[in-house]
């Protein structure tokens, strides 16, 4: 049977390689990158594909580059500066840094940018920004998470990153959400999406992968409105995400769980829950 087997080849392996460096859990990408090294042939992850999958996984999860005077820097495809996959703008500064994605550190000093990204949406961007500020330093805990406003013509986009790591306790927790409000006279249409991730290994692997689209809703504001509007709806929408996890975890004894246990035995017989008798058939096989 073994010989029937056919090898994997090389381009195969390291397509397996990065789908696990891709899909490793909120904060644990280095250690799927030790335990990758340990089942792989040496050179097989060359080092620019390595710096290629750190940036995809960086930008994929929204990470957040947490030094330097203007931090934090949240690391989004949408931030990408002329093309080069190293260089991220941060809007709030209007500056433009480096970064070194495999260590998520900051690659020499930042410049300033060519100017704002949209000239036109510049103060809608900036009062959009302040507003999202306030809301995830009011939902979300110090220091874990971050945001950032990126403008374009007639449009913004906005991402919302938190992420809380507890590896000494086998834990962390990642939610992301992504939104785009088209810009106009008759009204912003905001639509994004929800991601949230966790991960539990204390003697165990237990993962949590959810998201949720919002479908565009355009709401009823004028220009001066338009922050407070998209923040309230923001809140709404990711409000409804959390109360239906609490509602699901609440609801798991009596349903997920129940559903998975087997009515009977396999021996169909009911189980006698008698601790007495549990204790003297215990101490008659001693």
């Amino acid at each position: 049977m073994a010989d029937e087997e056919e090898d994997i080849t090389p381009e195969e392996k390291l397509q397996i390689a990065q789908h696990f460096l891709l899909n490793a859990p909120p904060g644990q990408f280095d250690s799927v990158l030790s335990d990758v090294k340990v089942i792989t042939p040496e050179g097989l992850v060359a080092d620019d594909k390595l710096d290629q999958i750190a940036r995809d996984f960086n930008t994929k999860n929204l990470r957040i580059v947490r030094e330097g005077e203007y931090a934090p820097l949240v690391l989004s495809k949408l931030g990408e500066v002329g093309g080069a996959p190293n260089k991220y703008l941060e809007p709030k500064s209007n500056m433009v840094f480096t970064v070194n994605h495999l260590k998520m550190a900051l690659d020499g000093e930042p410049s300033p940018a060519d100017g704002v990204m949209d000239a036109e949406a510049e103060n809608t961007r900036q009062a959009v920004q302040e507003a999202i500020q306030e809301y995830v330093a009011d939902r979300f805990v110090d220091g874990t998470a971050a945001s950032a406003v990126y403008a374009s013509p007639q449009e913004l986009n906005i991402a919302i990153s938190g992420e809380k790591l507890n590896l000494r306790n086998f834990w962390s927790g990642q939610f992301l959400s992504t939104w785009n409000v088209k810009l106009a006279a008759t009204g912003p249409t905001v639509s994004g999406e929800i991601k949230i991730r966790a991960h539990y290994f204390e003697e165990g692997n237990v993962q949590l992968n959810t998201k949720k689209s919002v479908a565009a809703t355009t709401l009823t504001c004028d220009e001066a409105g338009i922050a407070a509007a998209v923040k309230n709806l923001i809140f709404t929408e990711e409000k409804v995400v959390q109360e239906g996890l609490e509602e699901m975890y609440a609801n798991m004894t009596e349903e997920t769980f129940k559903a998975m246990r087997r009515v009977m035995p396999v021996h169909r017989n009911k189980v006698n829950w008698n601790i007495n008798e549990v204790k003297l058939n215990a101490n008659l096989r001693k």
